[in-house]
């Protein structure tokens, strides 16, 4: 409450009034308390937008873990004879088999050919976010076939634990790469996202996966600039 004192009997009066309440003259002070009121009113929202702010920031910061740098990139060898890339996906099978509590991924990223993507998203085994996701027979068939090819620049690759809100990001690579979440315990959905150059800021999530101890998860993303 300010107060402000009557021009007319000098009596206090509230700076939003219209009459004195001592003598029950017109008071002329009432623009200068509705000036007073909106700065009060404005320090007050951009107080709470700061605090929101500063405690959004902290939440964001909490919430993001680094996973380094991939465990292991593959050399691409050939995509006439894809025997590397088979062996590759065996091999991260066999290492999660022996330890179930780690979340390992074998990520292939990939670009088609064509520009018109309506065939690919028809076989997507997961048609949100930023990439589109094939089964393994699908991509050995369109690398075979010269219809996709190995995405040729560099990416990065995250999952989202939605049980415990946290993103979990590794550092770019190019190329085909092994990935492995060792804090995996307590997660039991994920989504995946790809980040290029050309993403954006805040690029697309897919649609959840359901997880499965003991497996390898295959991520062959046409990846969608």
């Amino acid at each position: 409450m300010t107060d402000g004192a009557c021009p007319n009997c000098g009596g206090g009066s509230f700076l939003l009034a219209k009459t004195c309440s001592h003598c029950g003259g017109p008071l002329a002070l009432r623009m200068a308390g509705l000036l007073v009121a909106a700065a009060l009113a404005l320090l007050l929202v951009a107080t709470v937008v700061a605090v929101v702010v500063v405690l959004r920031w902290h939440q964001l910061t909490a919430a993001t873990e680094s996973g380094g740098a991939a465990d292991e990139q593959i050399a691409t060898i050939s995509t006439d004879d894809l025997s590397w890339l088979a062996t590759a996906m065996s091999g991260c099978d066999a290492e999660a088999k022996t330890d179930p509590g780690v979340l390992h991924f074998l990520v292939t990223p990939l670009v088609s050919v064509a520009r018109e993507l309506e065939p690919w998203q028809a076989k997507s085994i997961n048609d949100a976010g930023n990439g589109i996701l094939l089964r393994a027979d699908d991509t050995l068939t369109g690398l075979k076939s010269g219809t996709l090819r190995i995405y040729p620049a560099d990416y990065g690759f995250s999952i989202f634990d939605e049980g415990g809100n946290v993103l979990q990001k590794w550092r770019p690579v190019m190329g085909v790469a092994k990935f492995s979440a060792a804090n995996a315990g307590p997660i039991k959905t994920f989504k995946v996202q790809f980040r290029t150059s050309r993403s954006g800021s805040d690029p697309y999530w897919g649609g959840s996966f359901n997880r499965l101890n003991g497996s390898c998860y295959w991520v062959n993303a046409i990846i969608d600039n």
